[in-house]
Order: C-alpha cells, then sequence, then structure tokens
C-alpha cells in the first residue's frame, strides 16, 4: 500500500514537473529573445536617428568652414598678406578632410583608417566618427542618402575649384602681377563658386533632412510592427500557458485528491511539518482524538510539543531520517517513520512521515513478556522449592526412617525400652516438623488461591502475645524482650493466623540472631492503626536482597551451602497473612547489625482498651 502511494504521487509530480520545466525552459528563452529584439529595433532606431544628426551637424561645419575660406581670400585679395592666405588654407582643409574620408569609405575595399583621418580632420566629434563610417557604408545604396553623397561630391568639385583659385590668386601677389581688374575677376569666380558650393550644402541638407524623416517613419513603424508582434506574440504563449496551467492545475488537483482519498482509507496515518518543526498537516479528521489529543489542536504546533521521548526529539533535532521509532500517547503506541526535506541549496525544509497504530502488536508483547517472566518466576520458583524441600524434607525422614528401623529391628536388644522411647521421640519430632513444613506449603497455597478465609474474633494482644511466647519459648542464646502498651487494646483478627504470623516473625529472629544479641517484640498505637515490630541484631539482609526474601522459598543465602535451615516460607506466609488482615508487612534491614519488620494491621481492627488488662 505505502510503494502504491509513493508510485501514485512520483508520477503525479512528474506529470506536472515536465510540462512546467518545459513551459518554463519556453519563458525562459523566449521573452528574452523578445525584449532584446526590441531593444535592438530601438537601439538601431536611435542609432539611425543620432548617425542622420552627425550628418547634419558635419555639413555645418563643412559649410562653416568653406564660408570662412571664401572670406579669407576676399581679405587676402586685399590685403595680399600671407596670413590671411594662411587662414584660407587651414580654413579649406575641413571639407577636405571631408573630402578625402568620401574617397576613403567609396574605395573598394574602404580605407577605413584613412576615413577617419579624413573625418576627424573635417572637425567631426570623435565619438560620430563611426556612426558616420556605418550609415555611409550601410546606406550608401538608399536613394535619399545616395543623392546627398552625390550631392557631398560635387562640392568637394566645387571646394578643389576654390583651392585652385586660392592657389593661382595667390601666385599673382607673390609674383606682383594683381591689379585691381584682375582682382575682381577673382574674386567674381570665388563669388561664383561659393554660391554653387551654397547651392550643393542646402541641396545636401535637404536631400539629408528627407532622409532622416523617411527613416524615422521606417523606424518608427519598424517599432510599431515589433512591437505588434511581441504584443501578439505574448498574449498567444500567455493563453497557451494558461491552458497548460489550467489542464495541469486539474490534473494535480485530482492526484491531490486521489492519494488524499488513498490517505483517508489506509490503515496508517501521513504527517507533515515545516522548517521550523511545526506541524503542517495530519491525515486524521479533526475529532477522531487518534493521538490522544484533539487532531485540530495539534496542527501548528511544534512536533516536539508533542512528541514524547528524548530519542525522538534528538532525531528530529540532527534532521536524519528515522524509522519505526515507537512513541507513546496516554495508552496508545504508534510506529513513527519520517524522511526529512531539503531544498536544492541545502535549505531545511521540514519532514514528512507515516504513522501506524502498534498499540495491539505492542500490547501482545508486552503480555507475551510478563507471561515468559511469570513463567520464568515460575520455573525460578519450582527449582527454588525443590532445592529447599529436598533437604528440609529429607533430613526429618531420614531420621524417622533411621530410628523407626532401630526400633522395628530391636538392634539394642529387647530390653532396652527408654532408648527406644528416646527414639520414638525424635520420629515425633521429625513427623511435627514435616507437618509444619506442609501446613506451611498448604496454607500459602490456599492463600494465593484465594480459598483461605479470616474467621475474626476479639481477642486481647495481652492474650496473643502470652500464646505466642509460649509456642516460640525462650531463646537460649540471646535477648528475648516484648514490650505491649500500658493499656494492651483488643483486636478483632484470626487468633490462629495472627499468632501464626508473630510465630513465623520470632522463628526468623531466633534462627539469625547470633548469641549475645537480642529480640525484641514491640506493639503501640499510633493514630488508632496498630503497629507490630519484631526488631533483632541479627545477620541482617542486603537491600538488593529485600524483595527476594518476600517472595515464596525465597532465601538469601544458596540451598547448598546455608548455614540455616529453613523453607523461606516464613516471611512470605507472615505478609500474605497481614494482607488478609487488611494489614501489611514492612522490612527495614542492614547487613551485620539487624533486620526490623513491621506489621500494621488498619484501624477497624483495633477495637479499644483491653479494661480486663
Amino acid at each position: 500500500m505505502r510503494n502504491f502511494l509513493r508510485d501514485v504521487a512520483t508520477r503525479a509530480r512528474a506529470a506536472s514537473a515536465s510540462p512546467k520545466a518545459r513551459s518554463f525552459a519556453v519563458v525562459a528563452v523566449m521573452f528574452p529573445a523578445l525584449l532584446l529584439l526590441s531593444l535592438a529595433a530601438s537601439w538601431q532606431a536611435v542609432e539611425i536617428v543620432n548617425e542622420t544628426r552627425a550628418y547634419a551637424v558635419g555639413e555645418g561645419r563643412y559649410s562653416k568652414a568653406q564660408k570662412m575660406a571664401v572670406l579669407d581670400l576676399h581679405r587676402y585679395a586685399h590685403s595680399e598678406s600671407q596670413s590671411d592666405y594662411d587662414a584660407f588654407l587651414t580654413d579649406i582643409a575641413v571639407p577636405r578632410g571631408d573630402r578625402a574620408a568620401r574617397l576613403a569609405l567609396s574605395a573598394s575595399p574602404p580605407d577605413l583608417e584613412a576615413a577617419r583621418r579624413g573625418l576627424l580632420q573635417g572637425q567631426n566629434h570623435p565619438r560620430d566618427i563611426d556612426g558616420l563610417i556605418s550609415m555611409f557604408r550601410r546606406f550608401y545604396w538608399w536613394k535619399p542618402f545616395a543623392a546627398a553623397v552625390e550631392d557631398w561630391r560635387t562640392a568637394d568639385m566645387q571646394v578643389d575649384a576654390l583651392l585652385a583659385e586660392g592657389k593661382r590668386l595667390h601666385a599673382r601677389v607673390v609674383q606682383g602681377r594683381l591689379d585691381d581688374a584682375t582682382r575682381m575677376r577673382v574674386l567674381r569666380r570665388i563669388e561664383a563658386l561659393d554660391a554653387a558650393i551654397t547651392d550643393r550644402e542646402n541641396t545636401f541638407s535637404t536631400h539629408m533632412g528627407e532622409a532622416s524623416r523617411l527613416a524615422t517613419r521606417l523606424v518608427v513603424w519598424g517599432l510599431g510592427i515589433v512591437i505588434a508582434l511581441l504584443w501578439a506574440m505574448g498574449i498567444a504563449f500567455a493563453v497557451r500557458l494558461l491552458r497548460r496551467q489550467l489542464a495541469l492545475d486539474a490534473q494535480l488537483s485530482s492526484s491531490e485528491q486521489r492519494f488524499r482519498d488513498y490517505a483517508e482509507v489506509a490503515s496508517d496515518w501521513y504527517w507533515e511539518c515545516g522548517p521550523d518543526n511545526r506541524i503542517a498537516y495530519l491525515s486524521l479528521d479533526s475529532g477522531s482524538g487518534a493521538l490522544g489529543l484533539d487532531v485540530g489542536r495539534i496542527l501548528h504546533r511544534r512536533a516536539d510539543d508533542v512528541t514524547r521521548g528524548d530519542e525522538a526529539l534528538a532525531t528530529i533535532a540532527a534532521r536524519k531520517p528515522f524509522r519505526g521509532l515507537c512513541l507513546r500517547f496516554n495508552d496508545t503506541y504508534y510506529a513513527i517513520s519520517g524522511k526529512p526535506r531539503f531544498a536544492a541549496d541545502g535549505t531545511f525544509l521540514g519532514y514528512r512521515g507515516v504513522g501506524t497504530d502498534i498499540t495491539a502488536q505492542t500490547n501482545d508483547a508486552k503480555a507475551l513478556r510478563e507471561a515468559k517472566e511469570r513463567a520464568d518466576a515460575a520455573n525460578h520458583a519450582k527449582s527454588e522449592f525443590l532445592a529447599n524441600m529436598s533437604h528440609e524434607l529429607r533430613t526429618p525422614l531420614n531420621a524417622i526412617l533411621g530410628f523407626s528401623d532401630i526400633i522395628r529391628e530391636r538392634m539394642f536388644g529387647p530390653e532396652v525400652s527408654e532408648r527406644y522411647a528416646d527414639y520414638a521421640g525424635d520420629i515425633h519430632n521429625s513427623g511435627a516438623h514435616l507437618l509444619a513444613i506442609i501446613n506451611d506449603i498448604l496454607d500459602l497455597s490456599k492463600i494465593e488461591a484465594g480459598q483461605t478465609n479470616v474467621r475474626d474474633e476479639e481477642l486481647s494482644l495481652q492474650t496473643l502475645f502470652d500464646e505466642v511466647r509460649i509456642l516460640v519459648g525462650a531463646c537460649p542464646h540471646a535477648d528475648f524482650r516484648v514490650t505491649l502498651p500500658e493499656q494492651p487494646p483488643r483486636l478483632r483478627v484470626d487468633g490462629r493466623k495472627f499468632c501464626q504470623i508473630l510465630v513465623n516473625l520470632l522463628s526468623n529472629a531466633f534462627k539469625f540472631t547470633p548469641a549475645g544479641g537480642s529480640i525484641a517484640l514491640e506493639a503501640r498505637v499510633e493514630s488508632g492503626a496498630l503497629s507490630i515490630v519484631v526488631r533483632d541484631t541479627g545477620i541482617g539482609i542486603a537491600k538488593r536482597d529485600l524483595e527476594n526474601v518476600l517472595t515464596p522459598f525465597g532465601q538469601v543465602e544458596s540451598a547448598f551451602s546455608r548455614r540455616h535451615h529453613g523453607t523461606g516460607l516464613g516471611l512470605p506466609l507472615a505478609k500474605a497473612l497481614a494482607e488478609l488482615h487488611g494489614g501489611s508487612l514492612a522490612i527495614d534491614s542492614v547487613v551485620h547489625h539487624g533486620t526490623t519488620v513491621t506489621v500494621r494491621l488498619p484501624a477497624w481492627r483495633v477495637l479499644g482498651q483491653d479494661l480486663a488488662a
């Protein structure tokens, strides 16, 4: 199911990503290309207008220099001063430079360096020179511009003629043959050339103006057509993209809806959180409460606010993928898997993952583990029981069998009746010991099976303690003291079972207290409840073994190496009997310092003072 959903999501992303990638590529290439085309057209139009302006400015300098050359010749004709003639040569050099540039550009192939030198000599601005050359080379065939170039060529011929007149005038002045009549004839020819050149300059300006206006119209129309084409192409492309985007959106919506349908009916649930670890999506119903919380309240909360467990928090903080992470929400267990998301540049985008309810599996595993532990405990108890009983039962049985064989075979003769009576007493004691062991086992078994009832009766605490002292007798190797309240209370208890509690506790104290030690049996009433304390200065019990000694057959020492006999049933039986009375049994012990056992009876079993006492 999970693989199927992953395949569906992958196909949906691929289906939407590929057309989008192609569309983006087309947009990324088409629109910059159209924009560059428009910019190129606009730039070309500006260049044409700028180049036309440069020719107009150049014509102005050409005309000005030519007029100054004519004035220089007039002054020279009257002054015959060499400085005036030098000024003429300087001024006439400007149109002569434009002539040299025109000839260089008309050559095949054109001499561009000579053209640049000529245009610089013609006092054209250095930044306009490349434009002048470019326009001449591109539009020399264009009729308005060709007519202007022809006017330029004719004017250059007339400037050459003006230069020749100036040189002839200079030769007559140098030879001293310039009279008034000659001066007048020369000046009339100069004025005629000036008028002709001016006419050519005007015609050049007219043709260049016509070319400029026509170029402007062409540029405007060209830009209009380019812009219209760009607009039409943009609209068509936008419509196409819109249709494709609508189709992709519909396909994506369908894929997402299909994925959501699968997610809603799947046994797993899905989650997603953003880069700030806030939960952005859960595929659970808002009111399902599947996590033990209101799902609507979980959304937009940080994941570490609702996630429990150091392992989960550390994994999320490290931004690592994780699988099968077990989390517990209240009494529900989930297996969570997640994968971090990163952008192409490595930026953390958040987590996506799934969650599965594993409560049933967890509870089954827990029940199986507990059953195994109980079985192991039962097996261990069985082993302990067999180990303890093998010694506790064989010893009295061996005595019974041995002494009974002696009596039966009359091994000491038929007349030694007193000795046989002693052996019969030993047999009786061994049988009583066996009976006590079997009674303890049966009593504990009946209590655990719930088949033991407490037969309450009203008894004096003083009476119960006296009976216990008779049953346990005196301790020959240790000091045994009994302490009662000044006014012993009466109790509602099962007398036999209550005495059995104290006898078991005192028997243990006698058995484990070394010579010279002390044993105390105390009773006190606190807040209406009765506390009975058995305290000894015996070998003590380690804290790690306290729980063990309260289990059936539990003993601190090994069954094969212990120094003290016993079945290990005394303390468990006393604890069980105390709990049958609604009370409790607690042990406090320090190794080599002694043990204190406290039995507490609830207040409702304490009836008040024993007036008879």
